[in-house]
């Protein structure tokens, strides 16, 4: 019913008529809020789910914030182990290259005093050697000598008279 359908009567509109209207206009007016309700608590109902998912997304995200943190925190100390591992292998390398320098140090030390002592051993045996083959010089020249004298006082003709 509009308005302009309302009955009219002697002094103005009919009681009855606008009573009609009134009650139709609040029913269509409480029909309207009813659906407007529910439309709300739809909303209300929409808006409680999705700000229960965005908390439940918000508790994941800080657990797995607070995971890859842990993970940092283990990176970050795994890389400082390492280093001081890199540290502690430099140091003991150097260490056993040093130990291995001077064993070698030493060692070439005694092979070369036992070296120079081959050496001094060799010019005793040269010397012994040169003495040696000097003096067998002088008795060979020695004995030449006399076989030459013998030579020159044998007799050269007839040996038969010593018979």
């Amino acid at each position: 019913m509009r308005l302009e359908e309302l009955k009219k009567g002697l002094w103005g509109y009919r009681k009855d008529a606008v009573f009609q209207y009134i009650a139709q206009q609040e029913e269509q007016f409480t029909q309207k809020m009813a659906e407007k309700d529910a439309r709300m608590e739809q909303r209300s109902q929409q808006d409680r789910s999705h700000i229960q998912e965005l908390e439940q997304e918000n508790r994941a995200l800080k657990e797995e914030l607070s995971r890859l943190r842990a993970q940092q925190d283990q990176i970050s100390q795994a890389i400082l182990d390492a280093r001081s591992s890199a540290e502690a292998l430099k140091a003991e390398s150097r260490a056993q290259e040093e130990t291995a320098r001077e064993t070698i140090r030493q060692a070439l030390e005694r092979d070369l005093e036992e070296l120079a002592g081959y050496r001094k051993q060799i010019e005793t045996l040269r010397q012994t050697i040169q003495a040696a083959l000097a003096c067998m010089e002088e008795q060979a020249e020695t004995m030449e000598e006399q076989a030459e004298k013998l030579a020159a006082a044998a007799p050269e003709g007839n040996l038969t008279l010593f018979q």
